[in-house]
């Protein structure tokens, strides 16, 4: 068994490195898909954000370099988005996803084009266990920012509820390849379990 289980450590370990160095030079070789809506100094910005988080040499760097993307995603809400993803929040500190979940749902009639908006949106669905309408919002996010890993890894983890092992590891390996210190990057398996 000990034998097996380190067989099976060794082949993720060895995945999470082929992924990252094939994501870093995805990064070196190629431009990155657009983020709608950026100036070409935006762009700039985010291309070196996503850089250097396949650069990342450890965690508490990686996590620093998310830090900052999250903050780089979210600053595109205006004012209105900005208060109502304040109310979404309130509410889900509450565990009132109801309110929550129709706060996100006038943020992104308001401002459609926000990604991050879709994505909050997602993951309050998420929350409610409301799975289905959870994928189409991330959808929707990846449509507007198709570097978002953090909804590809929502995406996997939705899949994985769902009983969707199989088809979960596209998008944990899409999300892996720009972060390779995911968080969620125990999920990737190259033998996953399709549960019926």
């Amino acid at each position: 068994m000990l034998r097996v289980m380190v067989k099976c450590a060794i082949r993720t370990l060895s995945l999470v490195v082929l992924l990252a160095v094939a994501g870093a030079d995805a990064f070196a070789q190629a431009p990155l898909p657009p983020m709608a809506g950026l100036s070409d100094a935006q762009a700039k910005e985010r291309a070196g954000l996503y850089a250097a988080l396949a650069a990342a040499k450890n965690d508490v760097e990686a996590r620093a370099i998310e830090d900052r993307l999250w903050l780089f995603w979210g600053r595109f809400a205006d004012a209105e988005s900005q208060r109502l993803l304040a109310v979404s929040h309130a509410a889900q500190l509450r565990f009132d996803y109801g309110n929550a979940i129709v706060a996100m749902e006038e943020l992104v009639r308001h401002q459609p084009d926000f990604a991050e908006g879709w994505n909050q949106l997602a993951y309050v669905l998420f929350l409610a266990g409301s799975y289905d309408q959870s994928l189409e919002a991330l959808e929707k996010t990846l449509a507007l920012e198709p570097m978002h890993y953090a909804a590809l890894a929502g995406k996997g983890i939705i899949l994985i509820q769902q009983g969707k092992a199989v088809e979960a590891q596209a998008p944990l390996k899409r999300a892996l390849a720009i972060n390779p210190w995911l968080k969620e990057r125990n999920l990737v398996s190259n033998n996953p379990v399709q549960v019926p």
